[in-house]
């Protein structure tokens, strides 16, 4: 889908978009650096990734939705990065479930349950508390119900490799394009989504030693995507 991007019809990255760029891509940075600090159990530190990780989301969220009240709009990035957190949870659960010699701390997990026990991650209840947690976001921004459904089949047919999650994350992500910019037409709704797509291959490659060398392999994909959101609005 995201071999050959389609061109879009916008000026050059705007400081503006840069920096909304780099706010979304060190969000997702703090986010994968609190699964590494889990699973090698430090605590404090996968305590402050998350925070930073959730103030990044919030402050995101307030720049893709202006038509939105920030506190509801920094709210539903809240429990966007929340969910994000709950399906790093769900894949990577054997490795933060409890070693005999010591307990999780439960106020580190999203997972309502640190005593859980599952026996694959198809099978796993958390995935309806995903859902609910993107339901939450929708209502907070009047988006359409059908975002939290194929946003969480998207997570998990993509953590496990699945071959259509490009498919499935292009649909979710046109609800969400249409929401932020209702008067955009189809064709710039669905080349913005292959974008998102593409910014998500982009960082499947991150290699989470230089942060820095991250964030640039996805920078000028999602700077050119906020470009043409921010003329949008």
């Amino acid at each position: 889908m995201t071999g050959h991007l389609p061109a879009l019809n916008t000026s050059s990255p705007s400081p503006r978009a840069r920096e909304a760029a780099e706010t979304l891509l060190r969000g997702f940075h703090f986010q994968d650096q609190r699964e590494d600090y889990l699973k090698a159990r430090n605590f404090d530190a996968a305590r402050d990734a998350a925070t930073h990780a959730i103030e990044l989301m919030g402050q995101s969220y307030q720049l893709e939705f202006p038509r939105v009240p920030e506190s509801r709009a920094y709210k539903a990035g809240e429990l966007f990065m929340r969910a994000l957190f709950l399906q790093d949870e769900i894949e990577n659960w054997p490795e933060f479930s409890p070693c005999p010699e010591e307990d999780l701390p439960a106020d580190l997990f999203v997972s309502s349950d640190t005593d859980v026990t599952v026996q694959g991650i198809d099978d796993d209840p958390r995935w309806d508390d995903v859902r609910a947690l993107l339901l939450e976001v929708c209502r907070l921004l009047d988006m359409d119900d059908e975002f939290a459904t194929l946003q969480t089949r998207f997570w998990w047919h993509h953590g496990q490799q699945r071959d259509n999650w490009q498919t499935v994350a292009f649909r979710a992500h046109c609800i969400k394009i249409r929401q932020m910019v209702p008067n955009a037409e189809d064709r710039v709704v669905a080349n913005l989504a292959r974008y998102f797509v593409a910014g998500v291959e982009a960082h499947d490659t991150w290699g989470r030693s230089d942060p820095s060398q991250d964030i640039t392999a996805a920078y000028d994909v999602v700077s050119r995507y906020y470009q043409q959101i921010f003329e949008l609005f």
